[in-house]
C-alpha cells in the first residue's frame, strides 16, 4: 500500500461521515443525495467558510462562487464515498491517521470544557517558593566540561602517545590531528565541546567526571577502543534564586497543574466510557518492544 497522505479538509469530511453515520434515503434538508450521504446548505456554508481561509483564494476571494464551493463540496464527497464503499476506513493505518485527526480536532473544541483554566498569575508567592524548593535542580546551571580527546584502536600506541604528551614532544592538538581516529574531532586538536557531564556519552561520564582541569588521562578502555582524554575547563554550579527565576516557576508550575489536570480527566474519561483492558493481549503487545 502507498504511502498515506490527507488533507485536512479531506479528514473533516471523512470524520464527519464516520461519526454521523450517514445513511441512504431522504434528507428533507439536502440539496444533494448520494449513495451513503447528502449535502445540505449548512454543510455547503461550512465548506465555503473552510475554503475562505485557503490560501488558493488569498487575495481573490471573488472567485469563491457558490458554483465552486457545490462543485468542490461534491466532488470531494465523491472521493469519500468511493473510499468508504472499498471499505478504507477501516484499514487500521488509515483509522490511526482518522483517530489522529479527529482526536486533536476534537480536542480543540472541547478543551476548556475538560480541563479549567489556569490563570498563573493566581498563584501564591508561598506555592511557588515550594515549587522551586521542591525542584531546586531545575534551576541550576550544571558544571560544564570543556574537554579533548584522542581516539586509538590499541592499547601500546596509545601509551606510547601518553608517554610524548608527558615528555612535552607533542601538545594534545598536534597528537590529535596525527594519531585519533575519531575524525571529527581530530581537525580540532581533539575538541569535543563544553556541556554538561550527561550531555556526554554516558559510557565516557564516569572518566569524564574524575579528570583534573590540564591534566592528560588515560589510556581508558570504553568499548573496544582506547581514549586518552584531557579537561581544558570546568565551570562551577551555579545555583539560581526564587526571585531570579520567578517567571519560569509560574510557567514550569502551571504546565505540572495542566499535566495533572489532563492525567485527572483522562482518568475520569476512561471511567465514564467504561474502558476494559484485556490484559492478556495487552502484555503480548508490550512484549513485542521487548
Amino acid at each position: 500500500m502507498k504511502k498515506l497522505i490527507f488533507m485536512p479538509l479531506l479528514l473533516i469530511a471523512v470524520i464527519l461521515i464516520t461519526v454521523t453515520g450517514c445513511k441512504d434515503g431522504a434528507n428533507k434538508n439536502a440539496i444533494v443525495e448520494f449513495k451513503g450521504g447528502s449535502l445540505t446548505t449548512q454543510d455547503l456554508d461550512a465548506h465555503y467558510e473552510k475554503l475562505k481561509k485557503n490560501r488558493t483564494f488569498k487575495g481573490k476571494i471573488q472567485e469563491l462562487t457558490p458554483d465552486v464551493v457545490f462543485n468542490h463540496a461534491l466532488n470531494m464527497e465523491m472521493i469519500i464515498a468511493k473510499g468508504l464503499d472499498e471499505k478504507l476506513h477501516l484499514d487500521p493505518r488509515i483509522r490511526a491517521e482518522i483517530h489522529e485527526f479527529m482526536s486533536d480536532l476534537f480536542l480543540r473544541v472541547m478543551q476548556d470544557s475538560l480541563v479549567s483554566k489556569i490563570n498563573k498569575e493566581e498563584f501564591t508567592e508561598e506555592e511557588l517558593k515550594q515549587f522551586y524548593t521542591e525542584h531546586k535542580d531545575n534551576y541550576k546551571d550544571k558544571a560544564l566540561y570543556s574537554v579533548k580527546m584522542i581516539k586509538m584502536q590499541s592499547l601500546q600506541p596509545a601509551k606510547e602517545v601518553i608517554e610524548k604528551l608527558q615528555t612535552g614532544r607533542f601538545d594534545f592538538n598536534g597528537a590529535a590531528a596525527k594519531y585519533s581516529m575519531d575524525k571529527k574531532s581530530k581537525t580540532r586538536g581533539g575538541d569535543i565541546g563544553k556541556r554538561a557531564l550527561l550531555k556526554f556519552k554516558k559510557t565516557w561520564q564516569p572518566v569524564i567526571s574524575s579528570l583534573e582541569t590540564g591534566k592528560v588521562s588515560g589510556p581508558h578502555k570504553i568499548g573496544e577502543d582506547f581514549y586518552i582524554f584531557k579537561l581544558t575547563d570546568k565551570t562551577k554550579p551555579l545555583q539560581h534564586s526564587f526571585k531570579e527565576k520567578k517567571a519560569y516557576i509560574k510557567n514550569d508550575l502551571m504546565y505540572v497543574k495542566y499535566k495533572k489536570a489532563w492525567q485527572n480527566t483522562y482518568d475520569r474519561l476512561k471511567k465514564e466510557f467504561k474502558v476494559e483492558i484485556d490484559e492478556t493481549k495487552l502484555a503480548a503487545f508490550m512484549d513485542r518492544s521487548k
